[in-house]
């Protein structure tokens, strides 16, 4: 989204939604957890690469706004535990059991109690740190990192296609559901531009891409993960307004042979920052 989108945006976006209602849905969560994007490795290298600068240590980190654990799960390898926390139960009722130094707590991104004051390396959270209260986390943030820790902010921006056609489709069904994102979201939007770590030494990464090549099926499912979708299915009942685009796209691949497979791109960026050692 150039800037001239970002604000028509901001206008349209909704200031009423209820932001505690908008993950509750366990059909949402389910497709949260097995369509969303993956992260890519590149990016979990950066950020550790980026942690080690000021500490070596790779103990603890804690993930906010986890949701099923994607990125919590992409931080296991490298550090010795990872907590990720979420205020959804469904949310976190769908995240792994099975990955031994991985614990998961529905909980508040600024009340953190279970965590103990400087013994965290990294504190992250991955396209959720718009709906929370940026102020208070910080702080939580500040209390709970070791000198020397990090924070990184992360995540990436509306997806598009290498097929024009495609990518077509999928902006004008974006900007159909504008009205239905908390107006938090304009921060996503414009890459967590707005947003000030409160350490002097902090840095941007705008230069990561995701690309994954997938099927209609994946595209319905990735999209029915989406809050806006839910909020409009919700408004209106008798539209399938996800089986309407997939069947557009369709008919795209099949008029250009392309086959049953077509690409999803999307731009990353990262924000990131020391706590100072002294």
């Amino acid at each position: 989204m150039n800037a001239a989108h970002i604000a028509q945006a901001r206008e349209m976006m909704s200031s009423t939604v209820d932001k505690t209602k908008m993950y509750v849905d366990m059909d949402q969560s389910k497709a949260y957890a097995d369509y969303r994007p993956r992260y890519s490795e590149e990016m979990f290298k950066a950020i550790v690469d980026y942690c080690k600068k000021t500490n070596p240590d790779l103990n603890l980190a804690v993930d906010l706004g986890c949701g099923p654990g994607m990125s919590t799960m992409g931080f296991a390898k490298y550090f010795k535990k990872v907590i990720g926390v979420d205020v959804s139960e469904t949310q976190i009722a769908c995240a792994p059991k099975d990955i031994p130094n991985l614990e998961f707590r529905v909980g508040y991104s600024d009340k953190l109690p279970f965590v103990k004051s400087g013994t965290v390396d990294l504190v992250c959270s991955g396209e959720a740190f718009n709906l929370m209260p940026q102020k208070e986390t910080f702080a939580e943030a500040d209390r709970i990192l070791k000198p020397g820790g990090s924070i990184a902010i992360f995540g990436y921006d509306l997806p598009t296609s290498e097929q024009p056609e495609i990518a077509a489709l999928i902006q004008n069904m974006f900007f159909t559901m504008i009205p239905y994102w908390p107006k938090e979201s304009t921060q996503l939007f414009d890459k967590f531009q707005s947003v000030k770590i409160p350490y002097p030494d902090v840095t941007r990464n705008d230069d990561l891409k995701l690309k994954m090549t997938i099927k209609i099926e994946q595209f319905k499912g990735m999209m029915k993960s989406t809050w806006p979708v839910v909020a409009y299915s919700k408004e209106h009942p008798d539209e399938d307004f996800v089986g309407d685009v997939a069947k557009k796209i369709t008919d795209v691949l099949e008029k250009t042979g392309t086959g049953p497979e077509f690409t999803i791109c999307y731009n990353l960026f990262i924000l990131m920052g020391h706590k100072p050692k002294h």
